[in-house]
């Protein structure tokens, strides 16, 4: 009987106040630092150190250097939450792989080539000039007003990986990098054929094409062929091509000749070679230029995201 009453009086006491038991066992609840006020470590890789930064802050340089000012704010805003979500996705995986060595200890680095573009706002602001104050506020807007949102897949933030024009289709992230990413698949982008990045083409000598392919691919053999099979994806991007009978990723040949995009065609004109290209950047995830299309259509930044990156959430 002393027993039940004792079973009685304890669940009453945890009933009637269970914080004091929450507190006893896990100590006082501390609400996380607003983004305004939490502090990052950034390595600046122009100057080869490290800083720590204001996340909100680091978040309004990396918007001003990824997107122009005079896109809708609604474009705007889908960038922020973007690059706020990549951040996290990548300071989530670094904790328990280690952080990569390019950032020599920090939680990310300033190199487009491995992050995300950067440019200090003072920096900015000088470029900017007369519309500097206009801007700053603009971008800062878009960045406070979805502070601490970012992208889910599953309760998980998201690499949310973004590029400036997709061909009118985004790539699928597995035909690009390989690895399956559900939430990064190709998806139709209106509205980037109005992209002044849309179109481009370049045009270099058959002996330039093989000297370039020769010193950066080995066991090439111009004498079986000059270029093979392509393979593309569903969006127009080459997966792999042949050139002097090796196999090579879109990815590759454009880097070989630094195209804005893997979606190449390639025309063989008497002794010169001709790369028409459709897109610019790797072309998964976002194209802000067709973020800003949506934009001007009416599209929240909400609605942006949710078409770019499939089956994800908001929070």
């Amino acid at each position: 009987m002393k027993k039940i009453v004792f079973y009685i009086i304890f669940i009453l006491i945890l009933t009637l106040f269970p914080p004091i038991f929450i507190y006893v066992k896990y100590g006082k609840y501390k609400e996380p630092a607003p983004e305004n006020e939490e502090i990052i470590s950034v390595y600046l890789h122009t100057e080869d150190k490290v800083v720590n930064m204001n996340k909100s802050q680091y978040l309004k340089e990396v918007v001003s250097a990824e997107m122009p000012a005079d896109f809708h704010i609604e474009a705007l805003k889908a960038q922020a939450v973007a690059a706020r979500s990549y951040l996290d996705s990548r300071r989530n995986a670094y904790k328990t792989s280690g952080a990569p060595e390019e950032h020599k200890g920090a939680d990310v680095c300033t190199n487009p080539s491995h992050c995300k573009a950067w440019i200090s706002q003072e920096k900015r602001m000088e470029i900017w000039k007369e519309s500097a104050n206009e801007n700053w506020a603009k971008i800062s807007a878009a960045v406070e007003e979805t502070a601490g949102q970012i992208i889910t897949y599953n309760d998980e933030v998201i690499s949310a990986v973004f590029h400036s024009t997709s061909s009118g289709k985004t790539e699928n992230s597995k035909d690009v990098w390989g690895g399956e990413r559900p939430y990064l698949v190709s998806v139709e982008s209106p509205g980037d054929m109005y992209s002044p990045k849309y179109k481009s083409e370049k045009t270099v000598s058959i002996e330039e094409f093989k000297k370039t392919v020769s010193e950066n691919i080995a066991n090439v053999d111009f004498t079986r062929e000059l270029v093979g099979e392509i393979t593309r994806s569903e969006a127009g991007g080459i997966i792999s091509v042949s050139v002097g009978g090796v196999s090579i990723s879109g990815t590759q040949l454009r880097n070989l000749f630094d195209l804005r995009s893997a979606n190449i065609q390639i025309k063989i004109e008497g002794d010169l070679i001709r790369f028409d290209v459709t897109g610019y950047g790797h072309g998964v995830g976002m194209s802000q230029y067709g973020a800003n299309y949506l934009a001007n259509e009416g599209k929240s930044y909400i609605d942006i995201l949710k078409t770019y990156y499939s089956n994800v959430e908001v929070k």
